[in-house]
């Protein structure tokens, strides 16, 4: 179990990780290389996976976490990726969020609310996915 804390360095460390793998295989990639749809691009490079998997396993490490390490860890999850995030980790970022929704109903009420606000602010009605509808239903869900 982790120190009290360590999580949500841990997550950045992960996704700085990821991020890096994300860019050098867009770099290394040749330029037709997942064109018109075809496999052998940067979207399907294994790190892709490999974070999921690794965000999901730091998830499972949650289970003792005081609330306020969990407001930090969501913050970080649910935050919009940066402007130079590399195009093909953009979309595993946003998918991502879903792994999060089961730490909402044990977020206090006032975090749950902060977070709620900020992520109806950081992505609007007409730019959000399935997955962000339900992030956004369940926070108001426990900040009532």
């Amino acid at each position: 179990m982790p120190e009290q804390g360590e999580l949500l360095p841990r997550l950045r460390e992960l996704k700085r990780d990821y991020l890096e793998k994300a860019e050098t295989a867009e770099r290394s990639a040749s330029p037709m290389a997942g064109a018109f749809g075809t496999k052998g691009g940067p979207a399907d490079d294994p790190c892709h996976e490999r974070y999921a998997e690794a965000l999901r396993a730091l998830l499972e490490d949650c289970d003792q976490a005081a609330p306020q390490e969990l407001a930090g860890l969501l913050g970080e999850i649910l935050a919009p990726p940066a402007r130079d995030c590399p195009r093909s980790a953009y979309w595993m970022l946003l998918a991502v969020q879903g792994l999060a929704e089961t730490l909402i109903p044990r977020l206090d009420r006032t975090d749950a609310r902060a977070l709620a606000e900020r992520y109806r602010r950081d992505y609007p009605r007409y730019q959000r996915l399935p997955v962000q509808k339900q992030i956004l239903r369940a926070l108001k869900q426990r900040a009532e």
